[in-house]
């Protein structure tokens, strides 16, 4: 081979090196040529995960032969219909998009059985609360009087006493170990350990309830004004008066804070107190009177229902207030209803998700504990529906009963607890 045929093949293999490895480069970081744009793309990916994990994953119909938890990588971009198999688990789909370059998270998956399995506990009520922990909820029989304790971690349902009178459930004490009762205007005191009933020598009064984090202490307000009674003080001195020196119409106690209504006038206010040093925090004007639900109090803001009106108060600004039927608070978001429409609210980012507007009447809206499902109750359907408003929202149908129903879910989210008039039971959903 002479000098220049070698110069040649040396110059030749320069250039189909220099025009090939940008190819190959280009290729291994995942950009491809689409002849049907006549552009050079790069491939993206789906990473998914499924609670339970281990379902198979389809895309477009066909298996990937990937499963949760898992990356699929080199996909073109593109929609694709995703499908999450597993079996005795409703399956779950939704069209998502892939962006050239970029990963597509479908991260808050839960798989709830196809088959739900209901376990009986016992009779049921109108008359129950919930204890602090949310572990635990009790209720007194419509007929017999028993009284009942549910332990929601065990899955187990206690006969703990016999009453002779249909006591109301008030309040649970911050540490579960007593619960507060009310009837014809008189207040008692049950110990669940030692299963006796306390008389309270209270005077006449609008509210009772439990301090937030004090066992011993008792707030109640009366027509005189707002007071604390201590459990464990000598009678003479078991009764202090708050001295606000304002018309108290309700109040509330959550950690550290105290929340007033009060009337001046005509007018009706909200304030928010240092409940140790009763320093006032903030305050909002001109609300419409009614019963206090609180949902949050903390040293940037409070949020509480008032009646038929959702009040969120943040420091320096006004209140924002919203007309509701039903809220319930789940971190930074809020699930607010207005009898016909379902809202998702984050308060911090002021952002809102109209999720779903019916002409039947939302009577139920609870979260579930991961934040990325719900429940509804709708014409007497109970659904469980995803939060991620991607394509369609997965919604699957758990109970269809004609009576009032409570709900409470365990800590891990796998059973929901049902208390109807006549019925205590648990579903295993997961």
């Amino acid at each position: 081979m002479n000098k220049q045929l070698r110069r040649l093949l040396y110059l030749s293999f320069i250039l189909i090196f220099s025009v090939l490895a940008p190819i190959f480069i280009a290729y291994s970081l995942g950009y491809r040529y689409r002849f049907d744009t006549n552009m050079v793309e790069k491939n993206g990916a789906f990473y998914i995960k499924s609670y339970p994990g281990g379902a198979d994953i389809y895309l477009d119909g066909q298996p990937s032969r990937h499963r949760t938890p898992d990356q699929i990588t080199e996909i073109r971009p593109g929609s694709y219909l995703v499908t999450i198999i597993k079996e005795a688990f409703v399956p779950w789909q939704k069209k998502l998009k892939v962006l050239p370059g970029e990963t597509t998270f479908i991260q808050d998956v839960v798989l709830f059985f196809s088959d739900i399995k209901k376990n009986s506990l016992g009779s049921g009520s109108t008359n129950y609360l919930v204890n602090r922990t949310k572990n635990q909820y009790a209720y007194v029989d419509n007929k017999s009087y028993q009284l009942f304790i549910t332990d929601i971690e065990q899955d187990k349902n206690y006969q703990i006493y016999d009453f002779i009178n249909n006591y109301q459930l008030l309040d649970w004490s911050p540490d579960n170990q007593k619960i507060l009762l009310g009837l014809a205007g008189k207040y008692y005191i049950f110990d669940i350990n030692q299963k006796n009933l306390q008389t309270l020598s209270l005077p006449i009064a609008d509210k009772v309830s439990w301090d937030s984090k004090n066992s011993r202490i008792l707030w109640l307000s009366t027509k005189q004004g707002l007071y604390t009674y201590d459990l464990e003080a000598a009678p003479a001195e078991s009764l202090s008066e708050i001295k606000l020196n304002k018309k108290i119409y309700d109040f509330a106690v959550q950690d550290e804070y105290l929340i007033i209504e009060y009337s001046l006038g005509d007018k009706y206010f909200l304030e928010q107190l240092d409940k140790n040093d009763l320093q006032p925090l903030q305050t909002s004007e001109n609300i419409t009177p009614g019963k206090i639900h609180l949902l949050l109090a903390d040293r940037q803001r409070f949020i509480l229902t008032v009646g038929s009106i959702l009040y969120i108060k943040t420091l320096e600004k006004e209140a924002l207030t919203i007309p509701v039927t039903l809220a319930d608070i789940h971190d930074d978001r809020l699930l607010i209803s207005n009898g016909n429409e379902i809202i998702l609210y984050n308060f911090k980012e002021d952002w809102q998700d109209l999720i779903d507007r019916s002409t039947q009447i939302v009577s139920d809206l609870l979260w579930h504990p991961n934040g990325s499902y719900f429940i509804t109750e709708i014409n007497s359907r109970t659904n469980l529906t995803e939060v991620d408003s991607r394509d369609k929202r997965n919604t699957i149908n758990i109970i269809d009963n004609p009576l009032k129903k409570s709900y409470i879910f365990n800590k891990k989210g796998d059973k929901l607890f049902v208390l109807t008039p006549e019925e205590n039971f648990y579903l295993t959903i997961q």
